[in-house]
């Protein structure tokens, strides 16, 4: 009986992007059981008892995926989105070659010689039209267009976060239009896109944000360059950066962005929330008169208004204005949220709850406290561990027994000895629970109390995610020493219960904010640990730092030591910490310390190094991943060359999105350009040519094979990758004969496709 074509296909879609996938079973792929290699049986996860004796892998930890991750180091490090590298992401706006909203971006990427990183983005009109809705005029800003129309260059200089972003963004659509708006990303050095290998179309305004060494690296010579290039296209192009200290050099081509105040920025930005909505009791007379009134009463609020004048960042406005606008509070009601939401308020909150005096049946005030400060670090976890942190965290800063105002029942038969909670006996729920959190901090959790496993559990409500960092920041100022704070959050770390580890390590990374030295040295003794699930958190930990923009040098000097050592389990944690989401922070570091990793022996029995791989990927940049991997492929390390072969091995099981979806996604790519075909031949080659991965991936080509029937145009376009891969390599062409005849001929016969396969070979063999 034949097998249905089309599940290889659906299989191969479905696999996850993280994992190298487990053998399948035989009956369900297009293709005889060949005999694997015994090395495939190697690459996979979790390992096989026969690799076990070669090397000493420990049992591995739960598995956890970038997004979780990053996702989860937002409610505790902010509300905001992440930067992934040059690309911002933010509600449904996607950012990359993958992107699915409909209508969002267009991306062009320069594929061509030494600038194939740089990339452009073409802003929709609807974007920019909501940018310039919600945007205060400044009074730069007619200054920077008479700039722009008299040349076409322009250096916009201020402090970051001050809205100068955005108002090069908005000049550039006043010059070009709405719908003419680019991003240009990738550029390291401005005089990048002076090679001649740059193509980037004309007529359009472009916005370069240059970081401080970008700053520094910029000269008379490539403004000139940069000039006239930009004129013979009819673009402009706005650099936006800090270049306050170099006012006297660039004065010609320099305007100094003067930011709106921050009472202005609010009422555009609240306006613009509110837009086309009533927010008076007018009926259906409504003519918008009272959003005016709205918002004028907002701004006029005396606590507000108090920290509008201290000219807050306006990235700092928004978290307030998308709650003011959700709810639209009035008179009392607006007074209690803008006690809950302004900074100032945050911390007087924090002292209230942390500033304890009673005491709670057996619970004494230290008590007390350190199990309130406990709940800022499990939010969303059963009563039971937070209890257990909390008694962690006193015997950490009380090493002699702690006795409770009412004793301790004796812990039960098979209890772990060594301490425990303060009455272990009573049923943590009810008034006994509101009672230790107290009402300033049960006005800002929420209390899920079920019979689900794991009973009670304790949840900051989502307008008050900012608070838990807060209370952290009072924790460590006010109550406890840095070194205690940090040896209990390493204890939570080496916990058995993976979530419990996972949010320790990011309450580790948000300690580097306020000790980044102390931090690292606590996270390092994480990462030298033998469990793998204890390393994994440690990883968490370097992607939670790495996401505060202000240690970003302090990290990546750590990593550069930890991958270029010799420690083997160092080495391993850097390569999880890229596969949890840094490798879309830092995809060019991701490379270089993946390289070095890659070559220790260890990772053979791993799969960091290739999830981290992929993760650049998923980051948007697959042209960059692809040619470092053809570098890779070149090796004289054998283990480099195998991890760029599991890497296209695993690249190679990704199915592009809807409306693509019978594109295999690098065979899409490589249409659109973004990759170079030759690249992903000799990522083939090498993937189908090596011993540990030669089974899998003729497998996975069969899957393509199978696909591609029936479209012409991903069938034009495995001929022409399959004439690439056994050109001039006469055992491909002899191996890829073998698979036709004899594996793929057998089980897909109505397959016109493999004719023309048929046909390529014999034309080789002339």
């Amino acid at each position: 009986m034949e097998p249905d074509r089309s599940a290889p296909a659906q299989a191969a879609r479905s696999a996850p992007a993280h994992d190298p996938p487990d053998r399948p079973e035989r009956a369900a792929h297009p293709e005889r059981a060949d005999r694997p290699e015994r090395a495939d049986r190697l690459d996979r996860e979790p390992v096989d008892r026969a690799s076990v004796k070669k090397s000493p892998v420990e049992e591995p930890p739960e598995p956890l995926y970038a997004d979780e991750v990053l996702r989860q180091l937002q409610g505790l490090l902010g509300n905001g989105p992440i930067s992934a590298g040059d690309m911002r992401v933010a509600g449904q706006n996607a950012t990359g070659h993958g992107a699915m909203a409909v209508g969002t971006v267009n991306v062009g990427a320069v594929r061509d010689g030494r600038s194939a990183r740089i990339w452009f983005e073409t802003l929709t009109e609807g974007t920019v039209r909501e940018l310039s809705d919600a945007y205060a005029s400044t009074s730069s800003d007619q200054q920077l267009d008479r700039r722009l129309g008299q040349q076409h260059l322009v250096c916009l200089s201020g402090p970051p976060a001050s809205g100068r972003f955005t108002s090069a963004r908005l000049a550039a659509a006043r010059r070009h239009g709405l719908a003419r708006v680019c991003l240009l990303g990738g550029v390291k050095q401005p005089g990048d896109l002076l090679a001649s290998d740059i193509t980037i179309p004309g007529g359009y305004g472009y916005v370069l944000r240059l970081d401080d060494a970008g700053v520094r690296d910029v000269d008379g010579s490539t403004l000139m360059g940069l000039a006239t290039r930009a004129e013979n296209l009819d673009m402009t192009i706005v650099l936006v950066g800090d270049f306050s200290r170099r006012r006297s050099e660039l004065a010609g081509y320099l305007v100094e962005h003067r930011p709106a105040a921050a009472a202005e920025v609010f009422g555009a930005q609240l306006r613009s929330a509110l837009s086309n909505r009533c927010v008076g009791e007018c009926g259906n007379d409504c003519d918008g008169g009272c959003l005016d009134g709205y918002v004028e009463e907002c701004a006029t609020h005396p606590e507000l208004h108090a920290y509008l004048t201290s000219e807050p960042r306006p990235e700092d406005l928004a978290p307030l204005v998308e709650d003011i606008a959700l709810r639209v509070p009035r008179g009392a009601s607006l007074r209690a949220r803008l006690a809950r939401l302004l900074p100032r308020h945050q911390r007087e909150w924090a002292a209230q709850i942390l500033d304890v005096e009673e005491t709670v049946e057996g619970w004494s005030a230290e008590q007390i406290r350190a199990f309130r400060v406990a709940c800022a670090v499990l939010a969303g976890r059963p009563v039971a561990e937070i209890r257990q942190a909390a008694w962690a965290l006193i015997e950490q800063v009380t090493p002699a027994p702690v006795t409770a105002q009412a004793p301790t029942p004796a812990p039960a038969a098979g209890a772990e000895t060594g301490g425990g909670p303060p009455v272990g006996g009573t049923r943590m729920r009810g008034a006994v629970l509101d009672n230790l959190l107290g009402v300033a901090l049960r006005r800002a959790v929420r209390i899920e109390d079920g019979w689900t496993a794991g009973g009670t559990r304790i949840a900051f409500q989502a307008a008050n995610e900012q608070l838990r960092s807060v209370l952290l920041e009072v924790a460590w100022t006010d109550w406890w020493l840095p070194e205690q704070l940090l040896d209990w959050l390493a204890g939570l770390a080496r916990a058995e219960v993976p979530e419990t580890r996972q949010l320790a390590a990011a309450a580790l990374g948000w300690s580097a904010g306020r000790d980044v030295g102390a931090a690292l040295a606590t996270v390092g003794g994480l990462a030298a640990e033998p469990r793998a699930a204890v390393r994994q958190a440690a990883a968490v930990a370097v992607v939670a730092m790495a996401v505060q923009p202000a240690l970003g040098h302090r990290v990546r000097a750590e990593l550069d030591r930890w991958a270029g050592g010799s420690a083997a389990h160092l080495r391993d944690t850097v390569a999880r910490a890229y596969e949890l989401g840094l490798a879309r922070l830092w995809p060019d570091a991701a490379l270089v310390h993946l390289w070095w990793v890659a070559q220790a022996r260890m990772q053979r029995w791993h799969n960091s190094v290739v999830r981290g791989l992929v993760e650049v990927h998923v980051g948007g940049q697959p042209g960059l991943l692809l040619t470092t991997l053809v570098d890779w492929t070149r090796s004289d390390d054998p283990e480099v060359r195998l991890h760029a072969a599991r890497t296209l091995r695993v690249l190679a099981e990704r199915w592009a999105p809807p409306p693509r979806e019978h594109w295999p996604e690098l065979l899409g790519l490589a249409a659109q350009d973004v990759v170079g075909m030759a690249d992903l031949a000799t990522l083939w080659a090498t993937a189908l040519s090596l011993p540990e991965t030669a089974y899998r991936s003729w497998r996975t080509l069969g899957w393509w094979l199978s696909g591609a029937d029936g479209q012409p145009e991903v069938a034009g376009r495995c001929l022409d990758l399959l004439r690439l891969v056994i050109t001039g390599r006469p055992s491909l062409r002899h191996r890829l004969d073998h698979q036709l005849h004899h594996v793929w001929r057998p089980v897909m016969p109505r397959n016109s496709l493999l004719d023309d396969v048929r046909r390529l070979i014999d034309e080789e063999q002339r």
